[in-house]
């Protein structure tokens, strides 16, 4: 765990009030190295273009984004630079959260009502009371997301939830845990949930999936106390049970590598 990213987060964590600073942190872990200054500079340029442009409306910051060539990943969407704020901003693409962080952090410095929404999936926006889909950089309506949801067998239950900056850091910290991790680079896989369990450490899931990268890794000590560790945070007695089950099975499975 990089000490400096570690500080970062801590220092978020007693003030978890802007998604830009969530968002370098993300930026941070993805590459030591990343731009943040820039980062915070080019979104402090974008807001003063935008208000330079006239009125300052919602509906007018969408549009000076997508003037300024904003606009979805394409074929790249699954590549880890769209998880890196810096990046994000010099190539003008990005995945929802990334390109929808951009949105609020030009937003919030023109003074408007800016805020996630933790839609299944796909990241949205509102601004003011404009609901934005940031993968297009435009408008769009509940209607619309309400007929993906049914089209899509999701539930809408929680499906509008706000998406607090903390919120923005956890999606955009399992983003990269995922790309990792299915690249096969089990120990950064690792390295990045580190920094997660910071901040949500009752996340039994995590502890699950670091289990999982253990056993990859052959080191079977290590799923068993991944596995301890998710059951004495399970969410309920039916998914205890089973993790005890599977504690039991990975020490029946050590003791055979031993």
């Amino acid at each position: 765990m990089n000490p400096a990213v570690q500080s970062a987060i801590e220092r978020f964590l007693e003030d978890p009030s802007d998604p830009v600073e969530g968002a370098l942190i993300a930026a941070k872990v993805v590459d030591a190295d990343a731009r943040v200054d820039w980062a915070r500079e080019e979104i402090a340029r974008l807001a003063h273009s935008t208000a330079a442009a006239g009125e300052v409306q919602p509906a007018s910051v969408v549009t000076a984004l997508a003037n300024a060539g904003f606009q979805g990943a394409g074929e790249r969407y699954y590549e880890i630079d769209n998880s890196a704020l810096d990046r994000v901003l010099r190539s003008r693409r990005g995945i929802p959260i990334s390109l929808g962080v951009v949105l609020m952090g030009v937003a919030r410095q023109l003074g408007l009502d800016a805020l996630g929404v933790n839609f299944p999936r796909h990241f949205l926006v509102t601004i003011g009371d404009l609901l934005v889909d940031p993968y297009r950089v435009a408008p769009t309506s509940i209607e619309s997301c309400r007929a993906w949801l049914k089209e899509n067998n999701v539930d809408e239950e929680n499906a509008f939830a706000i998406a607090t900056p903390k919120d923005v850091l956890v999606r955009m910290l399992n983003n990269v845990r995922l790309l990792v991790h299915q690249s096969g680079d089990f120990l950064r896989a690792l390295d990045v949930s580190d920094y997660l369990l910071l901040i949500v450490p009752d996340a039994y899931s995590l502890y699950v999936e670091r289990a999982d990268a253990w056993l990859r890794l052959n080191a079977p000590e290590m799923v068993v106390t991944e596995l301890e560790r998710a059951a004495e945070h399970a969410p309920d007695k039916a998914t205890e049970t089973r993790l005890r089950e599977r504690v039991e099975q990975a020490k029946r499975r050590k003791s055979v590598v031993h």
